[in-house]
């Protein structure tokens, strides 16, 4: 955000979308929603923002790439991946398979809130470690728990692509954070 406090007109736009879905008093069913946009678009200004705003109630933050590289630097069996080809990470990781995905899994679940918004962001390297993050963390999002999944992609019609992934998606809604002010629009609201 240049060092700046305020919302860009984009990010202004999103966090509106953000308070109809995922606000405080959105509870009961499931509440699972994804905050996407370009690289260097404000998705993690954001969603720190999104913290000290009322319509949010308690939320917390959590970095999840740096969640899974801890797991990797303190876990013995895993530990090796540092020494993997980067061509071909994606093939060792499946000698891992569930074990890898069940402990990431669990570690981000014991932080999640049973009454607010956690926010998960960063959340690239789980498509490397073959993890869905919607179908990861569906049925976490129930009763009073509220996720917000921050995701660097782009919508392609009704498509979520990250990357080379495309999301799996159900009827959980996606907020897009546009970058184009960023180029063009150097003031804030």
């Amino acid at each position: 955000m240049h060092g700046d406090k305020r919302a860009t007109p984009a990010q202004s736009k999103a966090l509106k979308e953000l308070t109809g879905l995922i606000g405080k008093g959105h509870i009961g069913g499931r509440t699972l929603c994804c905050l996407i946009g370009t690289q260097g678009s404000g998705k993690t200004w954001l969603a720190k923002y999104i913290s000290s705003q009322d319509e949010f109630g308690q939320v917390r933050y959590i970095s999840a790439n740096e969640i899974i590289l801890d797991l990797f630097t303190r876990d013995p069996i895993f530990a090796e991946v540092f020494d993997f080809n980067a061509l071909l990470i994606t093939a060792d990781l499946k000698r891992y398979g569930n074990r890898l995905r069940k402990a990431v899994h669990d570690l981000i679940a014991e932080q999640l809130l049973s009454d607010g918004l956690t926010i998960l962001d960063h959340l690239e390297l789980v498509f490397a470690l073959g993890m869905d993050p919607v179908t990861t963390w569906y049925n976490d999002a129930v009763g009073k728990k509220r996720i917000l999944l921050v995701l660097t992609g782009r919508m392609s019609g009704q498509l979520c692509r990250c990357g080379q992934y495309t999301l799996t998606r159900g009827d959980q809604p996606i907020v897009e954070l546009e970058a184009r002010y960023y180029a063009t629009h150097e003031g804030n609201v």
